[in-house]
């Protein structure tokens, strides 16, 4: 006998009715992730300020081990630079939570350092062996039309983009290269990714095609900066050691219950009440929904301490380096720490007027459209990527790089200049020229 289903979420302030049929009567739903499925896992940073990326991710690992998967169907792309480094608040581990156990310990990295960056993540994805040959563990997702996958990403995103350490993954590429594992090569049955990463909503919303067997959740919507978890202890420097949605879900998979059913809509409700700073969205296909993650408690689990103390993923250099000045132990190193904050407040006042430059720029012959330029994302479609990619690599090369990641959270208005099909010509010219003067003025790496 079959069964009717359905339940309202509210995503970003919108009311969704979804109905669902289920297999049948009894209520046990799907498992998509057991023993024949792959798991890709990525932290895409590096530096110990990011900390947390590194320790969600080998979090994840032993959860997808949990979860049923196998090590030889788990690949990992770590940098891996925290746990041997000199100031790791816990030498030689890696903890998720306070007084937690070592996430580090038992997890199987595939590609570190350089080796972690968008193209190989791609290829992995694909199952392209040959183009990983002689890199990392050259280990590739080995699938087929009846593979299930699950992507779990964490690190900074910016406007339609996640970083990587040297490099952005844009959205339009990775929907080209689901495309291409959906309908050219029948590389999977269905993908299942989680995304912590600022404005990770912008890399699915008006991209993803809502049939293709892919179904997201992002740490927030496509305008807003996510969260970090366990900030504020003295005991581990002041290092985030996590972050909120991504310790929301991981540690709702270690709770008791194992044999029971976590369904990820169920798992989404969830979610969107516990990480109250960012809304948790999701995306694709919503078939998948009922699908579930099998050792995990059905509860809703009680709100962790983390939420009175979390700091916004784009706050958080400027909170190691207040951290710094308070913890100096002599007037030497106080006064260096003093300097270092302000080199990065005045960096960051140097990078929004230059922001503000080219806004007036870009709007010279339209000024009334600077308010919505400067508002937050439009919504987008792959047809502006040629723009907004000669823009983003224009500006890089001549303004800030890649590695000023505190410019990802003005990326949005060059996104919107593309979307708003506002002419580029003139801007291109100007922006040698018009970053040379702020640029001069820079001290530090505006993070």
């Amino acid at each position: 006998e079959e069964m009717l289903w359905s339940c309202t979420f509210w995503i970003w302030g919108t009311s969704v009715i979804l109905v669902e049929i289920l297999g049948s009567s009894s209520g046990t739903p799907d498992t998509p992730l057991e023993e024949n499925a792959w798991a890709l896992l990525v932290a895409g940073s590096k530096g110990l300020k990011n900390y947390r990326h590194q320790a969600d991710i080998c979090h994840s690992y032993h959860v997808m081990i949990a979860e049923g998967i196998p090590a030889h169907r788990i690949i990992v792309m770590m940098y891996d630079d925290i746990v041997n480094h000199p100031e790791n608040p816990t030498p030689g581990k890696l903890i998720n939570k306070p007084n937690g156990t070592d996430v580090y310990a038992g997890v199987k990295i595939d590609y570190r350092g350089k080796d972690v960056n968008p193209k190989n993540f791609l290829n992995i994805l694909k199952g392209n062996r040959t183009e990983l040959k002689g890199i990392g563990s050259g280990r590739v997702i080995e699938s087929d039309e009846n593979t299930n996958i699950f992507v779990y990403f964490a690190d900074h995103g910016g406007a339609l983009t996640l970083n990587f350490p040297d490099a952005s993954l844009y959205a339009d590429d990775l929907q080209h290269t689901l495309d291409e594992m959906f309908y050219t090569t029948n590389r999977y049955n269905k993908v299942i990714m989680y995304i912590e990463a600022c404005f990770s909503g912008s890399m699915f919303e008006g991209i993803l095609e809502e049939y293709t067997r892919v179904f997201v959740m992002t740490a927030a919507a496509r305008d807003e900066s996510s969260y970090l978890a366990y900030c504020n202890l003295p005991q581990y420097h002041n290092i985030c050691l996590g972050d909120a949605f991504s310790v929301s879900w991981l540690e709702r998979m270690d709770k008791e219950g194992k044999g029971t059913f976590d369904q990820f809509f169920h798992q989404y409700q969830g979610l969107r009440i516990e990480v109250r700073e960012s809304h948790v969205q999701i995306y694709g296909d919503f078939s998948i929904g009922p699908n579930a993650m099998t050792p995990n408690n059905k509860e809703l689990i009680s709100a962790p301490e983390y939420l009175t103390t979390s700091v916004s993923a784009r706050d958080v250099e400027l909170f190691h380096r207040q951290h710094k000045v308070s913890a100096a132990r002599d007037m030497e190193t106080k006064l260096a720490a003093q300097k270092d904050y302000d080199n990065l407040v005045e960096g960051r006042k140097i990078a929004d007027e230059l922001m503000e430059a080219i806004v007036t720029t870009a709007v010279a012959g339209a000024p009334h459209l600077r308010n919505a330029l400067n508002g937050p994302i439009l919504p987008a479609n792959l047809s502006i990527f040629p723009c907004y990619k000669k823009l983003i690599n224009h500006f890089q090369r001549h303004c800030f790089g890649h590695e000023h990641y505190y410019l990802l959270n003005h990326h949005h208005k060059l996104a919107n200049i593309c979307i708003m099909n506002i002419d580029t010509s003139s801007l291109l010219d100007a922006i040698p020229s018009l970053c040379a003067p702020y640029m001069v003025r820079v001290k530090t790496i505006v993070s």
